[in-house]
């Protein structure tokens, strides 16, 4: 089925411009429906109207992704998986990240259980403008007891607002645990050939998401075509994840196979999100020297990175847990922030005059392009050297300052006009800018342009430090400024 348009998802809307949404008109709700931005119930007149039930109906159908979308959780830290249309992120883009869970053991002393939840809830990470956060706690039910895996969820429910997937082979106690957290919207891991029947009803009982698991594919496509039937309407994937000689190779086929299932070829049983256990290798591995226990996580990392590099929905790590283990979340959350980018959009800011500390009236002003990639490390390298400085941002389509230069968006033109619209020179008592080294040659034209002296500054933004302690001197430039104007 080809992707709707925002035409086919207005000719469904009642058309009224209502503004209940929050939108102006119909057409931008619609719009926004498929960027994924709102869903169909947010249309308060499609939900609430019994005559438009079926038009309520037809739009869900044709926005509803060949890969169903899972919601885990309630509230602001509520994470949704899935919901992907294309198997390369190239061909459209991907809406729902990898969902980073890190295990927890349900043994815990309870002060050690509150200090990791606590520390994995706080968790932020800024980098190049994004806020980088795990997604959720996975609660192993490693003690065998029922009353300790229900105390366990209920304290990470009472503490944290982050989404908890439970995890337990043993249905009861699974169960047993979800009763005392389920207005939280757990994560049931997990159904088998021998459980299903027992997980699916209380799943279906209590509007529940749950995982359906099997290394048997054709037993995992079985597994959600009866859950399905059962009435489970969120379910997620687990084809298994296998280290050693060749179950890389296989763990990796597995995640392709269920995938384009689901996206190419439309197969209802395989259109849902799928999820991998990267913590699984230490129940198939026996570390024997503490030593090299940095070598197995290694091996567990990997595992994450190839899941994330295939648009996995949902990934559990042991590694990360520990604030000493923050560099594997770090490795992790950096290269899902890429493949996750739009590659539709250019990573832009908006263009202006950014002010960096306590600028004086000699501060120097540096000019960069409005790159999101540039403009950020830029600013960040002007604090991490506590330099009081004005950060003038020019529009350039969102282009780097090398393609822009070559491409024209960043030119003399513009950055004079730049520099007129936010009044850059009135901020200071000089007319000294400072452009980047790959852009030295818009040097002569933006003195005349912007009415300037410029100075050429470090081609890469690491070298300012060094460039204000060697060579900024505003005196001399604007004695050769007024010079040049004699």
């Amino acid at each position: 089925m080809g992707r709707a348009s925002p035409l086919d998802v207005y000719a469904l809307l009642d058309k009224s411009n209502c503004k209940e949404c929050g939108y102006e008109t119909c057409m931008a709700f619609a719009t926004d429906i498929l960027e994924r931005k709102v869903r169909v119930q947010d249309c308060t007149h499609l939900m609430q109207d019994p005559k438009q039930a079926k038009n309520r109906n037809k739009l869900i159908e044709i926005t509803t992704p060949p890969q169903k979308p899972v919601r885990i959780g309630v509230g602001e830290r509520e994470v949704v998986i899935g919901g992907e249309e294309v198997l390369m992120r190239h061909q459209l883009t991907y809406y729902n990240e990898t969902a980073i869970f890190l295990e927890i053991p349900d043994d815990l002393a309870e002060s050690d259980l509150v200090e990791m939840v606590k520390y994995l809830t706080d968790l932020t990470v800024e980098r190049i403008g994004d806020v980088l956060k795990i997604n959720g706690i996975a609660l192993r039910c490693v003690s065998g007891e029922a009353d300790n895996f229900k105390a366990a969820a209920k304290k990470i429910a009472e503490i944290s607002n982050l989404p908890v997937m439970l995890c337990c082979f043993n249905a009861d106690n699974l169960l047993a645990a979800a009763g005392e957290i389920k207005d939280k919207r757990p994560l049931l891991y997990a159904a088998t050939k021998d459980t299903w029947e027992q997980i699916g009803k209380f799943a279906v009982q209590n509007n529940l998401p749950m995982v359906a698991t099997s290394t048997d594919i054709e037993e995992l496509m079985s597994l959600s075509a009866t859950l399905q039937k059962l009435g489970v309407k969120e379910l997620v994937l687990d084809a298994g994840t296998l280290f050693g000689s060749g179950n890389l190779a296989a763990t990796y086929d597995n995640i392709i196979q269920i995938r384009t299932a689901a996206i190419d070829k439309e197969d209802v049983n395989a259109g849902w999100p799928i999820m991998g256990v990267p913590a699984a290798y230490w129940s198939q591995v026996e570390v024997k020297d503490k030593d090299e226990l940095w070598r197995h996580q290694y091996q567990e990392i990997i595992m994450g990175a190839m899941m994330i590099a295939v648009a996995t929905s949902l990934i559990v790590l042991h590694t990360g847990q520990k604030k000493e283990d923050i560099w594997a979340l770090l490795a992790l959350m950096t290269m899902r922030q890429t493949v996750y980018s739009d590659p539709r959009i250019y990573p832009a800011v908006d263009a202006g005059l950014y002010q960096v500390g306590e600028p004086g009236p000699m501060a120097p002003i540096f000019v960069t392009s409005n790159y999101r990639m540039t403009k950020i490390p830029v600013e960040q390298d002007l604090k991490s050297g506590n330099i009081d400085s004005w950060l003038l941002v020019v529009d350039s389509e969102g282009i780097g300052i090398e393609s822009a230069v070559a491409g024209g968006q960043f030119n003399a033109g513009s950055i004079a006009e730049a520099v007129k619209e936010f009044k850059a020179f009135d901020k200071v008592d000089h007319r000294i800018l400072i452009i980047p080294g790959m852009a030295a040659r818009l040097s002569g034209a933006l003195e005349d342009e912007a009415d300037a002296w410029v100075v050429v500054g470090p081609r890469d933004s690491s070298g300012i430090i060094k460039y204000m302690d060697t060579q900024w001197k505003p005196e001399e430039f604007m004695k050769q400024y007024e010079d040049l104007k004699e």
